[in-house]
């Protein structure tokens, strides 16, 4: 009974926190972290902004975030709010990556399976973006950002792949 009690209580506390979530998100509230990455096809120099994530996969407690995480996906009935907060796991995804490749003590093997999650929940938003069948602004800022993101995630799998520095723009 008591099992049952605080799964209900969690679910209650994941469905207010998507509201949370979804807000910050469309007013981009949540992404504080900018990494600098070159756009391969123009050359430049560009910074993307991520939004910070706390607790790791090699974390005991990683498996509540995750489930949060795909109620979060779960819970979502706009399709627009749905494929942001898709794509906003994919960008939690890739911080996570970077914040376990930039410590030396955890294995790698974590890194690149985050790394690997991301790639999924891109390709997510992206099937999801091509199943609305809208076309307006709001979509068509949404695919822009589902195809920065990607080229986002293949640039930094490279670098760690090669073992590169990451750098933060600031820097």
């Amino acid at each position: 009974m008591l099992v049952a009690a605080f799964g209900i209580l969690y679910v209650s506390f994941s469905r207010a926190g998507l509201d949370e979530v979804t807000n910050d998100e469309r007013y981009d509230r949540l992404r504080k972290i900018s990494i600098s990455y070159v756009d391969l096809r123009s050359g430049q120099k560009i910074c993307y902004r991520l939004p910070e994530s706390r607790t790791l996969p090699n974390s005991p407690w990683y498996f509540l975030k995750r489930i949060r995480d795909n109620f979060w996906i779960s819970f979502s009935k706009n399709p627009i709010d749905k494929i942001r907060i898709v794509e906003l796991m994919a960008d939690k995804k890739v911080y996570e990556s970077i914040l376990m490749y930039e410590n030396s003590e955890i294995d790698q093997f974590f890194w690149k399976e985050a790394m690997d999650e991301a790639k999924v929940k891109i390709d997510l938003a992206r099937e999801l973006i091509n199943n609305l069948g809208q076309k307006g602004p709001e979509e068509d800022q949404l695919r822009k950002k589902i195809n920065e993101a990607e080229d986002f995630i293949n640039y930094m799998t490279e670098q760690m792949n090669l073992d590169n520095k990451i750098v933060r723009c600031h820097e």
